[in-house]
């Protein structure tokens, strides 16, 4: 998959609805999704390799959006510049190996979390030239992504808190577009549904975890080619 993704905008409230239980619950998960991203309105996207941040829901806090950098660092890291290099690494984390990674294996037991985005973009190759496609609901939803969290404090008492987007194998509409020539198999952010969304939070067990990673699920997605 790419490294760019289309930040939240109007449809950031209707997964408050989504989420919430009560009046009262939605009214508040309103006004944190507000504030929280009252700055990121003017921004059409947002590559990876800047490190944006990303609109999160933690296991440990579910009706608690956070922002937390694109670019998952290790809380073994103590080293700024080795923090610097390895979340260029860590943008996306291959689901089939997230419980034996050591950036990922931690977090996939203990951080997992939910991604939030309008949409992502990947590139259909012509002629060796990339031309984007968005990639977004059909019902303009928000797209929910599989995520893992992590914190750490490097030497120099910088507090580094960061997530990585687990990918799977692609299926549907995305394996048909994205043909990367350099790359031997297209990869797909694990959007998750209403239900796996629980699963994914909820303190579930390697196999269920896996079982919703390994789940050959084709997406109700369109593509708007630019």
């Amino acid at each position: 998959m790419c490294f760019t993704v289309k930040y939240i905008t109007q449809k950031k409230l209707k997964y408050a609805q989504r989420r919430g239980d009560s009046a009262d619950e939605i009214n508040q998960l309103e006004r944190d999704i507000q504030d929280l991203t009252l700055n990121m309105e003017a921004q059409e996207a947002a590559s990876g390799f800047i490190h944006p941040p990303l609109l999160v829901f933690k296991n440990t806090k579910p009706l608690k959006p956070a922002l937390l950098n694109w670019g998952l660092i290790p809380y073994w890291i103590n080293d700024k510049k080795r923090a610097t290099q390895i979340r260029n690494k860590t943008l996306n984390a291959r689901g089939e190996t997230i419980f034996e990674k050591p950036s990922f294996k931690k977090p996939a037991q203990q951080q997992r979390c939910l991604v939030m985005v309008d949409g992502f973009y990947d590139y259909h190759y012509i002629d060796n030239k990339a031309h984007p496609y968005l990639f977004e609901n059909r019902d303009k939803t928000p797209l929910v992504f599989a995520g893992l969290w992590d914190n750490c404090r490097t030497v120099d008492d910088t507090i580094w808190n960061t997530v990585t987007i687990v990918t799977t194998p692609a299926e549907g509409l995305v394996k048909e577009i994205q043909n990367n020539p350099k790359k031997t198999e297209a990869r797909t952010p694990l959007i998750l549904t209403k239900e796996t969304e629980t699963i994914w939070l909820n303190n579930s067990t390697k196999q269920q975890i896996e079982d919703v990673i390994y789940a050959k699920v084709v997406n109700d997605l369109v593509v708007q080619g630019k």
